[in-house]
């Protein structure tokens, strides 16, 4: 679970900008939005609005860069740093600087890092969450580490030594030179736990996945019987590959591939088209087995019709894609961003979505930008301070809360952010035309 973020020097963010995930205690609304089952209340929603342009976007790619480089070891060195850090500044900051603090196995963590070409600082604690000092579990400068876990001084600083532009965090699960659980926790939190989806994000091996687990094609299915958008429901259905390719003109290429190439038990062959799961190749008790998604939708006087994904529109497509997210942060304790979460979504659509997830008994933090001003109803959906919002000037992005104005619980939000009130709007000027 993430309770804050700090970033500062990062793509638009030259300033420190802090996002948390704390209710205010003064707000009654939503108690179901609060998870006070734990030491610190924390929120399971959050809504970022701005103007386009205005940074919504960078504050997901700070926590893509984040799970980034305490992930992969070699991050650093398949970017270029200097795009990365802001650049409309003539004295520019020389590191890129995050702070996170986060709940993992009932542990609060705080890690925090500064990057630059040169040397890489980092350092992970236990959270005393401001009652008791913060326990330190590894401090990195440099090559330089310092622990009460450190195994050997020499392996390590000869580790870091070789992997310069490597966060400590991956390099130790490969390499053990901290002989801390939680150390091992704090990595699994960002590779497990932690999930961005993108704009126009896909799932490649959707198909797969949704066919291995059956309780989220059911989850599907609920919501597709909850949003109203004439889809019955939706399955996978299984052809023998020879029959597949006999009724699919265009399958002669695959059936070259596979006759050059055999499929091999657990691995298969998955197609995506136009950002759509379209089928999947595998091996199905000992015969060669396409899947594919099959919507049952329904049409004149009662008529239904099984149909395939490339006849779905790209908001039904978007929702599937979303589908296993919102799985996730119902049944698990997982924190998913997602970038324009109503990327071809209907705002009412949309709406719809959002208050089936904020109605659940949820376990993980759902975080997203949008624009979709309907969602901005305290009295029915979003409390003030699961609102969010971004605002550039001079290139700088600066990220503030709803919850910082004073809003009786009567006031349209809705209205108030179109008219201006709490910033974070497109000043457009009048269009003259002669």
């Amino acid at each position: 679970m993430l309770l804050r973020l700090k970033i500062r020097n990062f793509l638009s963010f030259y300033e420190e900008t802090t996002f948390d995930m704390f209710p205010n205690p003064k707000r009654t609304s939503f108690p179901n939005h609060i998870y006070n089952d734990m030491e610190v209340p924390l929120l399971k929603q959050a809504a970022i609005y701005g103007a386009n342009g205005s940074g919504k976007s960078n504050f997901i790619k700070a926590m893509w860069f984040i799970k980034s480089f305490v992930t992969k070891d070699d991050f650093l060195n398949t970017i270029d740093l200097e795009e990365y850090r802001f650049q409309l500044a003539a004295e520019k900051h020389a590191s890129i600087c995050f702070e996170i603090e986060f709940l993992y196995k009932e542990k609060y963590f705080i890690y925090s890092t500064e990057i630059d070409k040169k040397s890489i600082q980092e350092t992970l604690s236990l959270s005393g969450l401001g009652k008791d000092i913060d326990k330190l579990l590894f401090k990195r400068i440099g090559n330089e580490v310092t622990s009460d876990y450190l195994q050997n001084e020499n392996s390590a600083k000869q580790l870091l030594s070789m992997n310069a532009q490597s966060s400590l965090l991956p390099l130790n699960l490969k390499f053990p030179v901290l002989s801390s659980s939680d150390v091992k926790n704090a990595y699994q939190w960002f590779h497990k736990q932690l999930e961005i989806i993108a704009i126009n994000s896909t799932i490649p091996m959707l198909i797969d996945i949704m066919s291995k687990q059956p309780k989220l094609l059911t989850f599907a299915n609920e919501i597709f019987e909850n949003i109203g958008i004439g889809i019955k429901s939706v399955k996978i259905g299984d052809t023998p590959f020879e029959k597949w390719v006999t009724d699919n003109k265009n399958a002669k290429k695959l059936q070259q591939i596979i006759e050059q190439d055999p499929l091999k038990p657990n691995m298969g062959i998955s197609r995506v088209e136009n950002n759509r799961n379209v089928f999947s190749v595998s091996i199905k008790k000992g015969v060669e087995t396409v899947q594919e998604f099959l919507f049952s939708q329904l049409g004149l006087s009662g008529y239904q019709k099984e149909m395939k994904i490339t006849s779905q529109s790209d908001g039904t497509v978007r929702v599937l894609t979303l589908i296993p997210a919102f799985y996730s942060v119902v049944n698990e304790q997982k924190v998913i961003f997602i970038d324009e979460i109503d990327n071809s979504i209907h705002p009412n659509l949309m709406y719809t979505l959002l208050q089936f997830y904020s109605n659940t008994k949820s376990k993980g933090q759902l975080i997203f930008t949008t624009h979709t001003t309907k969602l901005l109803n305290q009295q029915e959906l979003l409390r003030p301070d699961e609102i969010w919002l971004t605002e550039k000037e001079n290139g700088n992005t600066r990220m503030y809360s709803i919850n910082d104005f004073k809003i009786h619980n009567t006031i349209n939000i809705e209205n108030g952010y179109l008219s201006g009130r709490f910033g974070a709007i497109p000043q457009i000027s009048d269009f003259e035309q002669e």
